[in-house]
């Protein structure tokens, strides 16, 4: 008797329901990861293309940053929609487009990042202070620098709103 296979497994909904994210009063903490198994941030001139990436959200006033780090396999970021008309998922997925297409210029085949990307929504103000401070704390606890200040590849381009 032949075995029957298991069903499709549903894929998890990581976003609140009926929650709107494109609200610009609010901040996102963001994670995107790169391609399992994969560590294409080590690059140089990919991580350049990251920024610009970032750079061109913030100066198409699509997004503020509040901040960012960029680390050999995620990019942790926090972010809020300007004009309340592209969610964070639109912002996400047009900066995901963008910098594969970026990465296929340097020799990268295939996918940049995983799928999706895990969000946390600030709330109030203290949310925002540590969730900038987590991020960029995140390269001295990996073990990579001493300091916050050491780590070339962090930053806080737009002030906190609030």
């Amino acid at each position: 008797m032949a075995q029957r296979s298991p069903p499709p497994r549903e894929r998890k909904v990581v976003r609140l329901k009926e929650f709107d994210y494109s609200d610009e009063s609010r901040a996102y903490f963001v994670t995107l990861r790169a391609k399992k198994g994969t560590r294409p941030f080590e690059s140089q001139e990919l991580a350049r293309d990251i920024f610009q990436g970032l750079e061109c959200l913030r100066e198409n006033r699509k997004c503020s940053v509040f901040a960012y780090c960029l680390m050999p396999d995620h990019l942790h970021l926090v972010l809020s929609p300007i004009g309340g008309k592209r969610s964070v998922s639109d912002l996400i997925r047009d900066f995901k487009s963008h910098t594969t297409r970026c990465s296929w210029r340097l020799d990268w085949s295939g996918p940049l990042w995983q799928r999706s990307f895990y969000d946390h929504v600030g709330r109030r103000r203290e949310d925002l202070v540590k969730m900038c401070e987590y991020i960029l704390g995140n390269p001295v606890r990996a073990g990579f620098v001493e300091s916050v200040s050491s780590w070339p590849y962090s930053g806080r381009p737009d002030p906190l709103p609030w």
